[in-house]
């Protein structure tokens, strides 16, 4: 049994997949433990989530203490004394005091630490931690040697947001265990983690939930060219599909670069829960009435259209016109992001993909489909996933130095550029494997990156430096194809 569950802002969805599909949705205000009820004890439970981006974008601002060590040459505000240099040696040791003194006099609700070069030797921020932990809890510290790569800027935004995050995914993760002991997250590129990495590295997650959901709908609509409209109780996404797999990017956050990479999902924040007082918000204060919410939405504005969800006349104290209106102006909003994809067809999703597609596509002129099931493809999406494992690694002989996903370990040997690349292949599949993932799914073990290149000292071949990079691709799971 394969079974997905998306938290989302409004309701979590969950779906079993084994001879067939069973789907629930369960509101939030029931609770966690509401939604999990619906797991079946035995089989794989994976989670996707949008609650700590949303933490992140639409809750009260987080104050981040971002302590940095770019070593010598470079200037940073909040830069402390300490570095590490391009061959992972450690050239000057972090002053514990001055480290002490930021903390003291500089307090914030979550802490990044991020040191140049730390994916080399991760032991300057590690030292860095440990003296935090005296002022900061465990999960409001964030490091960025975790992350495996070089360019410093972007590591360190990304190191922030994870700060940010972090505590986040622990309280959901703290939850989910205590019904359920294993599991794994769904990460924005469409694959499966233990919960481990996503608590070292929660920018792992982010679009999580628009991730799930354009796999799922390619697992339920067999579309391999659309745009993909999933439309929730907050917000409406759209993901793009191409050969049947979603449009990945780089994330930027407030103009910054970032490691992250996901989904390319645009949202509009109007949803099934979108409030109307003269007109639509982009707000949601609560059910629609007719869940036994106290203020009108658009789910009520649709029932005032004539359509009937849920008690619907209990919308129907809106004024007509409104109801019009909000629907009307939804629709045009919509309209004109999906006509800016140029997409040759439309696969709708969400719980009120059946009413409000069919209006999309009239206004469009663009062919739309509702598959099955469609209304829980986010959780069908994170059900079918397979588990989805990255090597960043690099290797030192001349400093007898290995570092991996920036921990440090034994350096394996070899002769020529191809053993490595085997030896690394053999690294994924062991770290795969040991996480959970089914053997067929490892067939596809990607080589990302590769540079290796001499140290030549007096007309001699020294030492050699390599750079490997190597993944599992995400995907659905061979067991379900």
């Amino acid at each position: 049994m394969l079974t997905g569950m998306d938290i989302g802002g409004t309701n979590t969805d969950v779906a079993c997949i084994s001879d067939d599909i069973f789907c629930v949705k369960v509101p939030n205000e029931l609770g966690f433990a509401a939604a999990l009820e619906h797991v079946p004890a035995k089989g794989r439970l994976a989670v996707s989530t949008s609650q700590p981006l949303n933490r992140v974008i639409a809750g009260s601002p987080l104050k981040v203490q971002s302590i940095i060590i770019p070593g010598p040459g470079l200037y940073y505000p909040g830069g402390v004394s300490g570095a590490i240099n391009h061959r992972g040696d450690l050239v000057e040791a972090v002053d514990p005091e001055e480290v002490r003194r930021i903390l003291e006099h500089n307090p914030a609700d979550v802490l990044s630490i991020s040191a140049k070069f730390s994916v080399r030797n991760p032991g300057i921020e590690e030292a860095i931690a440990e003296i935090a932990r005296e002022y900061y809890p465990v999960e409001k510290i964030a490091v960025s040697h975790v992350l495996g790569r070089l360019n410093f800027p972007a590591r360190i935004a990304t190191t922030e947001l994870n700060a940010c995050m972090k505590e986040t995914v622990l309280g959901i993760s703290g939850m989910i265990r205590e019904h359920i002991a294993d599991f794994y997250y769904f990460k924005g590129d469409g694959g499966l983690v233990a919960p481990g990495l996503a608590h070292q590295n929660p920018g792992l997650l982010y679009n999580s939930s628009s991730a799930a959901v354009a796999l799922g709908a390619y697992y339920l609509s067999r579309e391999k060219d659309c745009l993909v409209i999933d439309i929730g109780g907050t917000t409406t996404d759209q993901v793009l599909l191409r050969d049947g797999k979603p449009v990945m990017e780089r994330i930027r956050i407030n103009d910054r670069n970032t490691l992250i990479e996901s989904v390319a999902a645009q949202s509009l924040p109007y949803g099934g829960d979108s409030y109307i007082g003269e007109r639509l918000e982009p707000t949601r204060i609560g059910n629609a009435l007719a869940f036994g919410g106290a203020e009108p939405t658009l789910t009520d504005a649709l029932n005032c259209c004539g359509h009937s969800i849920g008690d619907s006349a209990r919308s129907l104290v809106m004024d007509p016109d409104i109801a019009y209106e909000a629907v009307r102006y939804y629709v045009s909003l919509l309209s004109d992001a999906v006509l800016s994809y140029k997409p040759k067809k439309i696969v709708g999703t969400g719980y009120l993909a059946r009413w409000l597609i069919p209006l999309l596509s009239r206004k469009t002129g663009v062919p739309a489909s509702l598959p099955e099931h469609g209304e829980s493809a986010n959780a069908v999406g994170v059900a079918v996933s397979r588990v989805s494992m990255t090597l960043w690694g690099h290797f030192d002989t001349g400093r007898r130095r290995a570092v991996i996903n920036g921990e440090l370990v034994p350096l394996p040997a070899w002769n020529d550029d191809d053993d490595l690349i085997a030896a690394c292949r053999e690294k994924v599949r062991e770290m795969a494997l040991r996480a959970g993932a089914d053997p067929e799914d490892l067939k596809e073990i990607c080589l990302v990156y590769f540079n290796s290149y001499d140290v030549v000292r007096q007309g001699y071949r020294n030492e050699t430096i390599a750079d490997v990079v190597m993944q599992v691709a995400p995907g659905i799971t061979a067991g379900v194809l």
